[in-house]
């Protein structure tokens, strides 16, 4: 951020910058909706850099028709949902950098509240929790993600600063969901982001090993307030049993990593629940299989009744040590309250 002189000639900041970065594929069925939620906004933003994965619907053809900026940029590249966040968050040179995907949206005074508290907080993300819509933008009912919980649990009434152990403690007890909730609610400090790509390895859970791998030097405030939309909309590549399987391993892999660098101080609930989690998810995995194969035979029918009562009780041991977990932070002062 660069300084400006006042009119008493003394030096004061200048209004920090603002990078919006736009992915799109193949969405030109959310895009009419959402240029028109963009227009309200636009002239917030220093520059908006739109990355089109080759899109073949006209959804490139409908932005550049749409979408009016002084500093609009244009980069096309191969598909890839997190390289092309990458490309676009590298190709940044803002303060901020808000990413903008395809049908989700964000009211101008909440990009504004979020901009104001990053700011005010020294925050490398400033979390706020979505409402959740349909591609026609009628309301949904909520999914329960991370970020109203953590509302509920710490501060309903006003935004906070986590210390960096409640970062660490949420980001592991949350996965494989993200305490980041939607990034399309999020505002993020462009330095940070610069130097920290998101992991491209994780199909569409990039996001939650991102804060995992990040989270001892990540600066994270929170908001309460609601001011933007998650557009919830069939996900073109659908993720096989196998593939599934794959991600939730390598996310089990990345838990006990954010583990590795506390070393001995580790508290001894977060390995229990580590091998809870792992049981629980594994049991589901397998009865799904089993249920998807179909049960024709004593044999099946009762290895799928073994696994669902592992399941089950795999599942009340983690809640009790998650729960038991966030009670250590509840008691710890976890949170800086944001007057």
């Amino acid at each position: 951020m660069s300084l400006t002189v006042g009119n008493n000639g003394a030096p004061m900041p200048a209004k920090p910058t603002l990078s919006v970065v736009v992915p799109t594929y193949n969405c030109a069925p959310l895009m009419e909706r959402h240029l028109q939620a963009m227009a309200l906004w636009a002239n917030l933003a220093d520059e908006i850099i739109v990355v089109d994965s080759r899109s073949t619907d006209g959804t490139l053809d409908l932005i550049r028709a749409g979408l009016h900026h002084p500093n609009l940029r244009f980069i096309e590249r191969d598909r890839g949902l997190y390289e092309s966040w990458n490309e676009g968050i590298a190709a940044t040179t803002g303060d901020w950098v808000y990413i903008s995907t395809a049908g989700d949206t964000i009211e101008r005074d909440h990009l504004l509240h979020l901009l104001e508290l990053g700011e005010r907080a020294a925050a490398d993300v400033v979390i706020s929790p979505p409402r959740f819509v349909d591609e026609n933008g009628a309301d949904r009912a909520a999914l329960g993600w991370p970020p109203a919980k953590v509302v509920r649990q710490f501060c309903p009434d006003s935004p906070f600063v986590l210390s960096k152990n409640a970062v660490v403690t949420l980001s592991y007890l949350f996965c494989p969901s993200s305490l980041l909730g939607s990034s399309a609610s999020n505002l993020y400090l462009g330095a940070h982001m610069r130097g920290r790509p998101f992991p491209s390895e994780f199909r569409g859970a990039g996001d939650t090993a991102w804060i995992m791998r990040n989270a001892l030097e990540t600066r994270v405030c929170i908001t309460p307030t609601c001011g933007s939309s998650f557009s919830v909309h069939a996900k073109e590549c659908l993720t096989t049993p196998a593939q599934q399987t794959d991600l939730i391993l390598n996310l089990i892999k990345e838990k006990r990593a954010l583990l590795m660098p506390l070393g001995a101080s580790v508290d001894v609930r977060f390995h229990r629940e580590a091998s809870m989690f792992e049981l629980t998810i594994l049991s589901q995995l397998e009865r799904r299989r089993l249920w998807h194969e179909g049960i024709l035979n004593p044999i099946k029918a009762l290895r799928w009744l073994m696994l669902l009562c592992r399941y089950l009780r795999c599942r009340l041991l983690l809640g009790i040590e998650r729960r038991a977990l966030m009670g250590q932070l509840k008691k710890a002062g976890s949170m800086t309250r944001l007057s």
